[in-house]
């Protein structure tokens, strides 16, 4: 069995020789999208001004996150790895964390107008957030 599903197939199999140009396709033009948002984000995350976004620096930050997506592709040989962890840790994130830290603003954004309750029950969302990325990271 092969990380890569498509890769547990006959290589004579012709529909399956469809399938994997479809996969092909379907990675060659729908990255440059993907990518697009990740360089953005990047700048986003380095709080990159608007202004100072020059074709220069996208141009070297593509080329860096180029570099470290080769590298990373280069080196591993399962996928599968690598699908399942993100697969763990993001759907981890979506259950536990994003959501307490979602309540967690709308009752900051409240302020005086907040129960005491709901207060309370920030400190709850809070350690189940914590309680799930204990668990994502065993």
């Amino acid at each position: 069995s092969d990380g890569l599903i498509l890769n547990n197939y006959s290589n004579k199999d012709v529909l399956m020789g469809l399938s994997r140009v479809a996969v092909f396709i379907s990675l060659v033009f729908s990255y440059p999208l993907a990518f697009a948002g990740c360089r953005d984000g990047a700048m986003d995350l380095m709080k990159v001004p608007s202004e100072k976004r020059t074709n220069g620096l996208l141009n070297k930050l593509t080329v860096g996150i180029l570099a470290g997506v080769t590298g990373i592709a280069a080196t591993v040989t399962d996928v599968s790895f690598i699908l399942s962890f993100a697969g763990a840790t993001l759907g981890n994130a979506l259950i536990y964390v994003y959501p307490a830290l979602m309540f967690r603003a709308v009752v900051k954004k409240m302020g005086g107008k907040a129960t005491k309750a709901q207060k309370n029950e920030v400190t709850f969302a809070m350690a189940n957030a914590g309680l799930g990325i204990g668990m994502g990271a065993v």
